[in-house]
């Protein structure tokens, strides 16, 4: 198979042949070149994200996210599966399958954190088991694909790693582990993918408020969950700018590049006489903007401390 091109179950397809115009959550099974596909592995993938579509939508009652066509892409790599989660590829070696994975499907079909039109679902066949979801990605090992379809050597139980992927496919979406760990401790999104799939366990309502303003959620009719409104001010700074929405509850924000495509929301938690403070969740960053221009700030700590970012300067829309 040509590197860069995508089989699903015998048909083939570029990359830019399968998007919509919808926003859409990407199954990748990156298959390593010692390996060949595994059509379980395929179908088991395919029945999981079907799955967590539905369970999604019963969560909020209605609204989910959609997929693309095909659900399951199945894309050949040059790279032997030892490579995958054995590569060195950042200080932590817990992060190197993560790393190492996105490059490749990077490389291959141009996957990417923050992606404004897919959720990328990355799972190889490199033998570990280190999942990681955050910023519009997850990436998944042969650990997982194992557990899909019932042969994982500790856990045969399939729900809990359909589970596993629901909570690594809610850090793509932007969801945190929750704050309080002992009232949810069988919350999806922290031990409630052990034996609580599908019935006991959950989105909490921090959860859901932040699905119900993601992009990617749909109605039934195909009519997004949350649409932003107009521009009405915004922050210019040399290579981009800082977008505020009409609407409240919260007051939404979004930093657009202007040489690409990619956008960041924001959600304002705050002003003060100098400051306007925006939050981003789903990659724990905070930002503050000054009302009158200058210095923008960024923090990673939860405002303990403060990095300049870029000068802004405000213009009125």
């Amino acid at each position: 198979m040509l590197l860069g091109m995508i089989s699903c179950l015998g048909a083939t397809v570029s990359a830019d042949e399968s998007k919509t115009d919808l926003r859409t959550v990407r199954i990748i099974y990156l298959v390593s070149r010692d390996r060949e596909e595994n059509v379980e592995y395929t179908a088991a993938l395919e029945f999981a994200i079907r799955d967590l579509q539905k369970w999604y939508g019963g969560q909020l009652q209605g609204p989910t996210f959609r997929l693309s066509d095909p659900v399951v892409e199945v894309v050949k790599s040059n790279r032997p599966a030892d490579w995958f989660y054995g590569n060195p590829n950042g200080s932590d070696q817990d992060n190197w399958g993560f790393n190492n994975t996105l490059d490749e499907a990077r490389n291959l079909i141009d996957a990417r954190h923050n992606d404004p039109g897919f959720i990328w679902i990355l799972y190889s066949d490199g033998p570990g088991n280190k999942g990681r979801g955050g910023s519009g990605v997850a990436c998944l090992p042969e650990d997982d694909l194992l557990g899909l379809v019932g042969k994982h050597p500790v856990d045969k139980d399939k729900s809990r790693w359909i589970a596993g992927l629901g909570h690594e496919l809610g850090h793509a979406f932007g969801l945190p582990h929750p704050t309080d760990t002992e009232k949810h401790v069988d919350a999806i999104m922290w031990l409630g993918i052990y034996g609580k799939y599908p019935d006991k366990t959950y989105l909490t309502d921090d959860d859901k408020k932040v699905l119900r303003r993601s992009p990617f959620f749909y109605r039934e009719n195909n009519e997004p969950v949350f649409q932003k409104g107009a521009v009405v001010a915004t922050y210019h700074y040399t290579g981009g700018a800082f977008e505020q929405h009409a609407g409240h509850d919260p007051i939404a924000w979004t930093e657009r590049k202007t040489a690409s495509d990619e956008r960041h929301s924001f959600e304002e938690t705050r002003r003060d006489t100098e400051f306007i403070y925006l939050n981003d969740s789903s990659r724990g960053y905070a930002i503050r903007l000054p009302m009158a221009g200058g210095e923008s700030a960024l923090s990673g700590d939860g405002e303990k401390t403060w990095t300049t970012l870029y000068p802004v300067a405000q213009k009125k829309d």
